[in-house]
C-alpha cells in the first residue's frame, strides 16, 4: 500500500490530501480543480459564479455545472435544517464587518444596494435544463462552509475515480473521505478542544463520510474596537448569542456535515443532541464553560480532559 500526502492552500484554507495507490499527479490536478471552484463560489471574487448571481438578483444567471450542484446543495441543508443553516445571511455578516477577504483584504464583497436579507431561499430557482440560478431580488448567497465541504466531497469522487483506493481531502475544518484506509482502524480524525491552545479532544475513527467542525472561535475580527464572529443567527440577522463554543459533526458527505454543524451550533446546549440524533446524525459539541456534549453512539469515546474555554 503506498499512501501519498499534499498539502497547499485553497478556498483560503489549509488543504490536507490523502491518497491510498494513487497516482501522485492526482494530486497536482485535484489542487488546480479546487482552485477552479474557488474562481467560481467565492464571494470575494467579482467575476465568481456567485458574485453574479447576487448580483443579478432577480434574474437568472447561467452558471458552471458544479455551481448548480452547490446553490442544489445549499437549498437542500437550509430546508433540512428549518433554516438554521440559511446562506443568505451573507448581508448582515457585510454588516457585521466581514466584506473582505481575510487572504487579500484589496478582495471585498459588493453587494446590491436593494440587499437586505436573511431569508428568502425557498424562493431561489435553480433551472437544471438550462443551467441558470436565480435569487430573489434583495437575496445575496454565500457558500461559506458548506462550499469547502462540497469541493472536498468532489475531491475524493475525483481521486476514487482517478485510480485511488481511497482518499481524503481536508479544506479547513472540512474533511470528506472514502474507499481503503491507511490504517486498519479505519480514517482516524483528530477533534480538537474549542481553545485550540488546549489540545486534542480526542480521535475517531470513521469508515468514510464527511467530518466538519462550527465554532464561534475562528474568523473572529473587530469593528470600533468590539470582537465580532462570523456566525449569523438567521432569525434575528444579527451575530448570534449561543452558549456553545463548537460543534462536530459526523455525517454521509462533507457538505452536508458542515451545514448540520453550523445549524446544531445554533441550537445550543440544551437542544443539540436532540437535534442532531433527530436527524440520525452523530456529533459532539463543546460548551462555552468547556464541558462536552455528545450523542450516545459516541458515549464510549475517550475524550482528553476538558479544559474550561478561555
Amino acid at each position: 500500500m503506498a499512501v501519498v500526502e499534499r498539502r497547499a492552500r485553497v478556498m483560503a484554507s489549509e488543504l490536507h490530501v490523502i491518497a491510498v495507490d494513487g497516482p501522485v499527479g492526482q494530486l497536482d490536478a485535484l489542487v488546480g480543480t479546487l482552485h477552479r471552484l474557488e474562481q467560481r463560489w467565492s464571494r470575494f471574487i467579482a467575476t465568481s459564479d456567485v458574485s453574479r448571481i447576487n448580483a443579478a438578483a432577480g434574474s437568472p444567471v447561467a452558471v458552471a455545472d458544479e455551481t448548480i450542484v452547490l446553490v442544489d446543495a445549499m437549498v437542500d441543508a437550509w430546508r433540512a435544517t428549518g433554516g438554521r443553516f440559511d446562506p443568505s445571511v451573507l448581508p448582515a455578516l457585510v454588516r457585521e464587518g466581514y466584506a473582505a477577504s481575510r487572504e487579500d483584504a484589496s478582495r471585498r464583497t459588493t453587494l446590491p444596494a436593494a440587499t437586505r436579507g436573511p431569508g428568502r431561499m425557498g424562493e431561489v430557482v435553480v433551472d437544471h435544463a438550462r443551467s441558470t440560478v436565480m435569487v430573489p431580488t434583495g437575496t445575496a448567497i454565500d457558500p461559506g462552509g458548506i462550499g469547502k465541504g462540497l469541493a472536498a466531497d468532489r475531491g475524493v469522487v475525483a481521486l476514487l475515480a482517478g485510480g485511488a483506493t481511497g482518499a481524503l481531502v481536508g479544506i479547513g475544518g472540512d474533511l470528506a473521505m472514502g474507499g481503503e484506509p491507511p490504517g486498519a482502524d479505519g480514517w482516524l480524525v483528530r477533534i480538537e478542544h474549542a481553545d485550540q491552545a488546549a489540545g486534542e479532544l480526542c480521535r475517531v475513527a470513521v469508515s468514510g463520510g464527511g467530518v466538519a467542525t462550527s465554532s464561534v472561535g475562528s474568523r473572529r475580527w473587530f469593528v470600533d474596537g468590539y470582537e465580532h464572529h462570523h456566525l449569523i443567527d438567521p432569525a434575528t440577522g444579527r451575530e448570534a448569542e449561543t452558549d456553545l463554543a463548537s460543534v462536530t459533526v459526523f455525517a454521509a458527505t462533507g457538505w452536508w456535515a458542515e451545514a448540520s454543524a453550523t445549524a446544531a451550533l445554533l441550537a445550543g446546549r440544551a437542544e443539540v443532541v436532540r437535534q442532531l440524533e433527530g436527524q440520525q446524525l452523530s456529533g459532539l459539541a463543546i460548551a462555552a464553560d468547556g464541558s462536552v456534549l455528545r450523542t450516545h453512539d459516541l458515549a464510549e469515546i475517550e475524550l482528553n480532559h476538558p479544559v474550561p474555554a478561555r
